[in-house]
């Protein structure tokens, strides 16, 4: 079936929240599945229909719009993960004959040192802590709300069972309940399992990487979202990128005592629309050992996706990546804009909140982006 997805069956998704998802490319419902229980109603309803059905779930839209527009999808992903572990026995009321979720996703805490533009307080405490002096910049922001309730007990008792082991934050390198998950995964000897983790980079943790270097099966993503100073204004003033570009290099020249795949993942917004494509020009230059530079559009906020610019836009967009060598390898990322109307009513929200925030960062898009900001100039 061409919907067909394992995800539910072996894989748990669990945020900053303790919230539950099918993966991290699920699309939030209302009212919201109830997934904290593996056997709850929702799972085994969404299991019964990946079984039985060749309809596409709601939940599962980004996963067909990317494979529409003929990108890799986190579907596809998790159905050859399913594979390679020798395709265990399925069943509706708890996923595999496993019996618990073998595959984690987990977003610890919201401990970060970064304080991403398209991120959020419940993922960096950085934001948190700008939340809480700029709360117009944040509104709704909840100055009690607990980031950090996640049943870390349940999933250490679960460790000898786990064959895949996610972690992205915050920032894993420099949570404590991350490292006590490495270190019992060690204790019990299942350093085999498929280690993936993202990082923004900043650090190159000794006591973290002495952890994740006994791993036989490394995968790394740092998150890298433009070649040069304008990483820093997606990313916020403390995303100094000479120091994490270099980071990128002396990870993969630690010791491994297995498999090491790195690549670098990016976040394409509005800013970075017309040049994105550069990050990958420059890595395929200067570190040709990189797997690749996995690219994704913002969908949420909606403000910051170019899904809904102005066709004027799109359209230049393309024109400039053609005239650079960047059309090619990225035509998945035009068709995805291009599947949606303009809404300028998110393109006016983006103008008026980056002036907010430039204003109370001391960063200024006209200083890192100056095409885009002559654009927004025109917007009313």
């Amino acid at each position: 079936m061409s919907n067909f997805c394992f995800a539910p069956f072996i894989h748990r998704y669990i945020d900053t929240r303790s919230n539950s998802l099918l993966c991290c490319a699920q699309r939030k419902m209302q009212p919201p599945l109830e997934l904290k229980d593996w056997e709850s109603k929702d799972y085994q309803r969404i299991r019964n229909s990946m079984l039985t059905t060749d309809e596409w779930l709601p939940e599962c839209g980004e996963c067909k719009e990317r494979e529409e527009a003929g990108a890799t999808s986190s579907r596809m992903i998790y159905n050859r993960f399913y594979k390679n572990l020798g395709e265990p026995e399925l069943n509706i009321i708890n996923g595999t004959s496993y019996e618990v979720p073998i595959s984690y996703d987990l977003r610890m805490n919201n401990l970060c040192n970064l304080s991403c533009r398209m991120c959020g307080p419940e993922s960096s405490s950085q934001i948190f802590k700008e939340a809480i002096k700029h709360p117009h910049l944040w509104p709704g922001t909840k100055t009690k709300e607990n980031y950090n309730n996640m049943n870390v007990e349940y999933i250490l008792e679960n460790a000898e069972n786990m064959f895949e082991l996610k972690l992205l934050g915050g920032e894993p390198t420099v949570q404590p309940e991350t490292k006590a998950i490495l270190q019992r995964l060690v204790d019990v000897g299942n350093i085999n399992l498929r280690l993936n983790m993202t990082t923004n980079g900043t650090n190159v943790n000794a006591n973290y990487y002495d952890l994740i270097k006994q791993f036989k099966n490394v995968f790394i993503q740092v998150s890298i979202d433009h070649y040069g100073p304008g990483h820093e204004y997606i990313r916020g003033p403390a995303a100094d990128f000479p120091t994490i570009w270099n980071n990128v290099k002396r990870i993969y020249e630690q010791d491994w005592a297995g498999n090491l795949s790195m690549e670098l993942a990016q976040s394409i917004q509005t800013f970075q629309i017309f040049d994105f494509w550069k990050l990958k020009q420059e890595a395929s230059i200067q570190y040709p050992w990189l797997d690749d530079v996995a690219s994704f559009i913002v969908y949420d906020p909606d403000m910051y996706s170019p899904r809904f610019i102005p066709k004027e836009w799109k359209e230049k967009a393309i024109d400039i990546a053609k005239a650079e060598d960047g059309y090619e390898g990225y035509k998945h990322i035009f068709y995805l804009i291009n599947e949606y109307e303009t809404d300028l009513t998110h393109v006016i929200e983006l103008k008026k909140y980056t002036e907010m925030m430039d204003f109370a960062r001391g960063q200024y898009l006209k200083d890192y982006f100056p095409y885009v900001h002559s654009l927004l100039q025109d917007i009313e």
